[in-house]
């Protein structure tokens, strides 16, 4: 249960707000929750924070705009919670106080100083690609107190860790709001009533829904435009014949030279403008003058505009028989609005692995009234429904058959099977007992039982695994951020570039170059309306038009989603696995590429269950002082069973089997402590007789029990008496030893005696063999780094096929053995090419007569370190990739980055394959996005003109623009059609 509890405790520790106040206003702090009606959207948010926290006496305020509620910090005496309420109604909006309570903070403490950092979410709008990320990242850096800002494209949020006394999240909020990104504060606290707001990952997805929801408005807005458009512009004015009455009709002119027909689409053109064009128009002058950068709607806004704007110049200049293309603004609008709202839903379906598990998470629970009595015994059985945000530790809970069990516990009674694929990805159901453990999500599939609840809302190992996948998905890889540096340089290169193929095309027109055939094409392309033959401003209007092309495909979301959208498929299959990467990107970004995998033995390659199968003790002392050995053996089981050690516990499980009395003998442990590597060691009180016993004189009152390694055993001056033949036995079998010996306290008082030695033996998993075997096949080099003897390491390694074994390694060595391995290097540049790499390089040298290169130093490989205990901690972390299994230790479990939940190591080999394969993946669409780009660029700038006489009209660049972000994104949801490698243990 220690260990258990502490696991819990490790997940849910790390606070994500905390705000510092004065010692003097400690006492008077109140948080109060407040329900607000009537917000209808983030200007709402903003204007009750701003006014609110102008007020005197709050400390801080978050409003939320999903759940409609607020919560506010401040001081009792200066604003009560009627004082606030009656403030927020005077804004226009409905308040009522849900719940004011204290805030419990502790007294000043030294270093309190540094402990004042808090971990703000901020949910943000407006967020269009890699540029928008590199601008907000900037903007918030720059802010003082702002230790690190990670901002998230796909997931539409940023994470700030600041200083709060300089920096609140209110400020945070308006320096994205100035730059044109509406901010809205997530409140990451948990309570246990239940009024606190949802989890982040559930307004996350919500905020996601809304967001696909106003782009598939906009885009159906824009067919209102684009389809009348379609009609005048290229159906009548360019389809019909002009024999057709229609087309006559529409043709005449009615004022001055302007006929019916360019009136029309210039009034449907500039309509368009007015509504769907302010969208871009005022994201652009936010990114432009409040965040002074450019992002993909300052290409739309200048690409849409100057088409509008230059087909206008054009039909006047020329009294209305000039070239216009007033659809071409209009079709771009619709085309990249369609994109918006398609990337939209291919980023919901990415995200779709946190949404299941969300979903997972039981709405409502049934709770067991005790009314006064046990209901543990069937006196009472009172059933009420509670929504699952209601549940309190320790309460009794009753879980039907096809119900989902609705927080972490214990059975109580009843006997069920229980289907846990979504914590394990085994479909197997798992039976469920008495003392059984429980996890909140799994479904119950037959029998009704009833349970305890241990652990509720954030602290459930659901909400945990949410956590960490969602926060695994905001990890970036080194890949990442390279795409996002080039983004924020992407769109002033691209303005530049448009702006030199505008000047190229016109210097090219005055001077003769533009061929008649390359004005006819652009005119039966599309984008032109009817040509006077070859006035000088066709030339104008052609280079106006590739410059628009160029704007317009130039694109750097498909960079900017190249790497997040991989990985965001990955961890979700990861985690349908029973793999959580809390690394995320980075993570699994080394693992597709290791050299070295390391295994801890005990619990890792073994099942962690060792068995006493031998024993010896000192009988002489029990032949002058009868029940001395009960005594040892009751001392021996009280310090062993205070240890986490899967070697103490078989110790303790052998003791109450072979001396059931020993549980009850008189004894007293004065103190104990584990020594990592070592054993446990503790201080027991001896009796005048016991000293005498051990050859100690009377006086020795206490004495140093120690049971652990024989090394250290012998090296606290203890020698182990165990007969030859005995200990060849077991070192030949390749059984572990723990040795028992007493020392006077102090020592000097006599010599320290070994007085008992344990053999126990620890049986290989299943699949260890067969895991080693694929790994070796793939290249990869196996070590094992044991806290063991060399032979039980040995032994082991014998069977499972290990050759390169390191035994007797104290933790610390665990990872100086690590770095060891790492720096060896890597065996990657062997082989005939490094090789010929190197004859090419000398041979270079000796042409340019320069001495030859320097040898260049191996890279450092790749380490995986697979371990479960507190001993593995250091190693876990040394390690390029920690990795962890399910059964392992919370310290364990939080050092590494990597979770396996499931009971194998077959999670390993997918682990580490299914890396592989998405950062293939994330190669491949960072290649596609910059060839894309790459070829695309010239040729909408005209390249291809003097080859085949044609180019792309800037409705066409529009559409191949739309196709470079969704081709990535299809590339990444792809990732799901992936099949975890079957397995066959051998």
């Amino acid at each position: 249960m220690m260990a258990a509890h502490s696991r819990s405790k490790s997940f849910s520790d790390h606070s994500s707000y905390k705000t510092c106040y004065s010692y003097e206003s400690v006492h008077a702090q109140l948080e109060t929750v407040l329900s607000v009606a009537g917000m209808t959207c983030a200007a709402c948010v903003n204007s009750i924070e701003q006014h609110i926290g102008a007020l005197n006496g709050i400390a801080s305020i978050k409003v939320d705009l999903m759940t409609a509620q607020a919560t506010v910090r401040h001081d009792e005496h200066a604003a009560s919670a009627e004082a606030v309420r009656a403030a927020v109604d005077a804004m226009g909006f409905e308040a009522e106080v849900l719940v004011s309570k204290p805030v419990a903070l502790p007294p000043p403490h030294p270093g309190a100083e540094d402990d004042c950092q808090a971990e703000s979410w901020f949910a943000v709008e407006g967020m269009t690609c890699g540029a928008c990320v590199a601008t907000i990242t900037s903007l918030l850096t720059a802010l003082p107190g702002v230790a690190h800002a990670d901002v998230q494209l796909l997931t539409a949020q940023a994470v700030v860790r600041h200083d709060p006394r300089e920096v609140g999240v209110r400020d945070i909020a308006k320096t994205m709001a100035d730059a044109g990104f509406a901010a809205t504060p997530l409140d990451m606290d948990a309570t246990n009533s239940g009024t606190g707001a949802p989890d982040p990952s559930a307004l996350a997805l919500a905020s996601m829904r809304k967001h696909r929801r106003q782009a598939a408005i906009r885009f159906f807005w824009s067919l209102l435009f684009a389809i009348p458009m379609l009609v005048f512009s290229m159906i009548i004015g360019m389809a019909l014949p002009q024999s057709n009455g229609v087309f006559q009709a529409l043709n005449r002119s009615v004022f001055q030279h302007y006929s019916v027909l360019t009136i029309i689409v210039f009034v449907i053109a500039t309509a368009a403008q007015l509504t769907l064009g302010m969208y871009f128009y005022r994201h652009a002058f936010k990114s432009l003058i409040k965040a002074r950068t450019a992002n993909m709607d300052v290409l739309i806004a200048l690409g849409t505009t100057a088409a509008y704007i230059g087909s206008i110049v054009s039909v006047v200049l020329q009294k209305g028989a000039g070239e216009q293309f007033f659809e071409t603004a209009v079709f771009l609008m619709a085309f990249i609005l369609l994109g918006r709202w398609l990337e939209a839903i291919a980023k919901g379906r990415t995200v779709s692995a946190v949404e299941s598990l969300v979903k997972m998470q039981p709405d409502s629970a049934l709770l067991v009234s005790t009314s006064g009595s046990s209901s543990d015994s069937g006196e009472v059985d009172e059933l009420v429904t509670i929504s699952a945000r209601q549940i309190q530790l320790g309460d009794l809970l009753q879980v039907n058959s096809g119900m989902r069990v609705p927080a972490d516990g214990v059975v109580v009674r009843g006997e069920s099977d229980i289907d846990e694929s979504m914590l394990t990805g085994e479909s197997a159901p798992v039976t469920k007992a008495v003392g059984s453990a429980v996890t909140g999500g799994t479904l119950n599939i037959s029998h009704t039982f009833r349970m305890r609840a241990t652990a509720v809302n954030e602290a459930s190992t659901l909400s945990r695994i949410v956590k960490l996948v969602r926060e695994a998905q905001s990890n970036k890889p080194r890949l990442q951020d390279i795409a996002d540096r080039v983004a924020a340089r992407f769109v002033p290169f691209v303005v530049l570039g448009a702006i030199i193929v505008f000047v190229a095309w016109i210097i090219a027109g005055a001077t003769g170059g533009i061929h008649h055939d390359w004005l006819d094409s652009k005119q039966s392309m599309g984008g032109m309306g009817a040509s006077d033959g070859q006035k000088p401003m066709a030339y104008g209007i052609f280079s106006l038009l590739n410059a628009i092309a160029v704007l317009v495909i130039a694109c750097p979301c498909a960079l900017g989603l190249a790497a997040p959208t991989a990985i965001m498929v990955g961890t979700g299959l990861a985690a349908r696995f029973g793999i959580l990467v809390k690394g995320g990107g980075a993570t699994m970004e080394a693992a597709s590429n290791i050299d070295v995998v390391a295994f801890d033995k005990t619990g890792v390659l073994t099942v962690g269950k060792p068995a006493v199968v031998d024993s010896h003790e000192e009988v002489s002392i029990e032949a002058k002082l009868a029940g001395f050995g009960m005594w040892l053996d009751a001392c021996v089981l009280e310090i062993e069973s205070l240890s986490s050690h899967p070697l103490a516990a078989a110790i303790c499980t052998y003791l109450r089997e072979s001396q059931p009395e020993a549980a009850t003998a008189a004894h007293e442990l004065l103190e104990h402590k584990e020594l990592p590597g070592r054993g446990m060691q503790g201080l027991v009180r001896v009796s005048a007789e016991q000293a005498q016993a051990l050859g100690w004189p009377a006086s020795v009152e206490q004495a140093t029990l120690l049971v652990g390694k024989d090394a250290w055993i012998k090296d606290e001056g203890c020698r182990v008496d165990v007969p030859v033949e005995t200990r060849v036995r077991w070192s030949d079998s390749g059984l572990t030893t723990v040795a028992v010996a007493l020392v006077p306290e102090p020592p000097a008082l006599g010599p320290g005696r070994a007085l008992a030695a344990f053999a126990l033996s620890d049986q290989p998993r299943p699949e260890a063999r067969d895991v080693v075997a694929q790994l070796r096949a793939r290249g990869i080099e196996v070590w094992m780094i044991s806290g063991d003897s060399p032979a039980a390491a040995n032994a082991v390694a014998r069977e499972l096929g290990i050759d390169n074994v390191m035994a007797g390694v104290l933790p610390e060595q665990k990872s100086e053995t690590v770095r060891m391995l790492q720096q060896r290097g890597t065996n990657a540049d062997a082989g005939w090419l490094a090789t010929l790499r190197s004859r090419v390089r000398s041979l270079i040298a000796a042409l340019l007569r320069r001495p030859p290169p320097a040898t260049r130093p191996r890279p450092l490989a790749k380490v995986v370190m697979v371990g479960d205990s507190v001993n593995d901690a250091p190693a876990l972390a040394q390690a390029d990739v920690g990795v962890a299994v399910g059964s392992g230790t919370a310290a364990a479990m939080e050092t590494a980055p990597v979770l396996l939940m499931r009971p194998s190591l077959y999670s390993l080999l997918t682990f580490l394959h299914l890396s592989r394969v998405v950062f293939r993946r994330v190669k491949l669409n960072f290649a596609w996005a910059s060839v894309y780009n790459l070829v695309c660029i010239p040729i909408a700038a005209g390249i291809l003109y003097p080859a085949i006489d044609r180019g792309l009209p800037p409705v066409v660049a529009g559409l191949l623009m739309i196709a470079s972000s969704l081709s990535v994104m299809a590339s990444s949801l792809s990732l799901k059609l992936y099949r975890e490698p079957k397995q066959h243990s051998t």
